[in-house]
């Protein structure tokens, strides 16, 4: 069942916030050009999600509080079994910047997010790329 909000590498197309090459033995080889991007607010987590309908994908930033940032990249078709997820430590760039804007919308909160990514992990999958949004809601 696809989560809510979830309707869109070096080259973003129009319209998009940003790009990223992903390369994964389970998500196969493409390009995700996240065209919106939702508070991690609406599923209870800090962070945000960038939504690329063209691809199915998604690209998510989860600060936790004891363990630390990590992004995972994962199909909103199917968002617990074609899923990779990426910590800081396997990446050779992981920057993020999460900041409120201020506005908050029946409790969701408006973030300024951006995130970088140049990661590898063992099993051959690897993620670059970056996206931005100054309204992430």
């Amino acid at each position: 069942m696809p989560l809510p909000g979830y309707a869109a590498t070096e080259t973003a197309p129009a319209g998009a916030l940003g790009s990223f090459a992903v390369s994964s033995p389970l998500l196969g080889n493409t390009t995700v050009a996240p065209t919106g991007c939702v508070s991690g607010d609406l599923q209870q987590f800090l962070g945000g999600d960038f939504s690329d309908p063209a691809s199915g994908l998604v690209v998510r930033l989860v600060v936790d509080p004891l363990e630390g940032p990590a992004a995972r990249v994962f199909d909103a078709a199917d968002p617990f079994r074609q899923s990779v997820v990426l910590r800081r430590s396997e990446c050779a760039v992981f920057h993020f910047s999460l900041e409120h804007t201020g506005l908050t919308i029946n409790e969701v909160r408006d973030y300024r997010l951006s995130l970088e990514l140049d990661c590898a992990l063992a099993d051959g999958t690897t993620v670059h790329g970056r996206a931005s949004t100054t309204h992430c809601h």
